[in-house]
């Protein structure tokens, strides 16, 4: 599992023209139904909410749902992480996988919320992968020229 999560990290890229090998269409056409039905789209080979908040890979190994933190390969190289993930199999009949998805996408909407962390500066509340330091996001960071630059 680990060997996937690691797979899984390294594909969701903030770059929209990057090459995604995780499927947007699996090899069955009612999953994709039942994502849309969830307020889900595709975007750069992941589906997610409009808030960028949760999301849904599909591979053929099946659907892995979690919530969406920043991950940083250098301090201008952000990519979309996925934490938390639930791994659903596909199934052939949508009924039981729809009621899964919802299940696995109200788990990970709570775990997000959990993992909020606040800004001391602006009050906001933030993914981990938004703060600068335990008590300052990314934003206030630049902003103050506290990031070093």
């Amino acid at each position: 599992m680990n060997a996937v999560v690691g797979i899984l990290r390294a594909v969701w890229w903030s770059d929209p023209d990057a090459e995604i090998p995780v499927l947007t269409r699996g090899p069955t056409d009612g999953v994709g139904p039942i994502l849309e039905g969830y307020g889900l789209s595709p975007t750069s080979g992941l589906w997610t909410d409009a808030g960028h908040t949760v999301g849904v890979a599909r591979s053929p190994a099946g659907l892995f749902v979690g919530w969406l933190d920043v991950g940083w390969l250098a301090s201008d190289e952000p990519f979309t992480e996925m934490r938390d993930i639930t791994h659903l199999v596909e199934r052939t009949a949508p009924a039981p996988l729809a009621h899964e998805i919802g299940i696995a996408l109200a788990e990970a909407a709570r775990s997000r919320a959990e993992h909020l962390r606040a800004c001391e500066r602006c009050d906001e509340r933030f993914v981990p992968g938004q703060m600068f330091g335990a008590a300052c996001c990314h934003s206030c960071a630049v902003r103050d020229g506290d990031t070093g630059r």
